[in-house]
């Protein structure tokens, strides 16, 4: 069979151009996966301001942003979706192949997920609001005091497991009002939320009294995701962050 030289050069250049297109893993099966985030700080949110969120592109922040690209790079089709925490949190613990972020990897949760990170980092916090003399140093410190938290987050579940009373709601954003309404003497929350969610509920003025820990962010994946998923997803994203290195 006579093939041209010209004939030759435009196969290479689609050859090239469809491997250079391709992702670092090959889409060799019909995996999909279900991701879920909610509105929280810069990590994720929604990029219309709402409260839900069905497309992926209509979901921003810096944590979304490394979830994407990892994604991406393992080369596997997903929907991703915002929701409030307890939505996405509920279905990730149930169904395998689901996934939520982002999520802080602590003793309480370590054997119920699998993980993929760290993604991101935060700080959990202790916040008083402004003029309060209440002094925190120490986990002891709340033991007297009145404690607000969000239910079934990170930071109210590790006091609840140190012994600590908590008053919990589903919204977060009501704590702040509890603050300044002196309903409650203290808020545990993290930094990278606290502050936007006080200044939305119109009470801004609160102050970090101690710093309980700095914390990672990860991934969290279903405990049943076949293993080799979860291992592709980490190499995609060692990956990733050694090309941001």
């Amino acid at each position: 069979m006579n093939v041209s030289v010209t004939s030759l050069k435009a196969l290479l250049v689609l050859l090239l151009t469809c491997l250079i297109n391709l992702p670092a893993f090959a889409e060799n099966d019909d995996t999909q996966l279900y991701i879920y985030t909610e509105n929280y700080g810069n990590y994720n949110y929604s990029l219309s301001g709402r409260d839900y969120e069905h497309r992926r592109d209509d979901i921003g922040g810096t944590s979304t942003e490394v979830v994407k690209a990892l994604l991406a790079d393992a080369g596997y089709e997903y929907r991703m979706r915002l929701r409030n925490w307890g939505v996405g949190y509920g279905r990730t613990l149930e169904r395998p192949y689901y996934g939520i972020f982002s999520t802080a990897r602590t003793a309480q949760r370590e054997d119920i997920f699998q993980w993929v990170g760290p993604i991101a980092q935060y700080n959990w916090t202790i916040f008083r609001y402004e003029g309060s003399t209440i002094e925190v140093n120490d986990i002891d410190d709340l033991r007297s005091l009145r404690v607000g938290g969000y239910a079934n987050s990170a930071t109210t579940l590790f006091l609840q497991d140190q012994g600590i009373e908590v008053s919990t709601l589903p919204n977060d954003s009501l704590n702040a009002q509890r603050l300044a309404q002196d309903q409650i003497d203290v808020w545990i929350a993290s930094d990278v939320n606290a502050y936007n969610l006080a200044e939305e509920a119109g009470f801004p003025n609160i102050e970090p009294a101690w710093i309980i820990r700095t914390v990672d962010m990860y991934l969290a994946m279903n405990k049943d995701t076949p293993a080799e998923v979860i291992d592709r997803l980490q190499t995609s994203l060692d990956r990733v962050q050694n090309q941001v290195d």
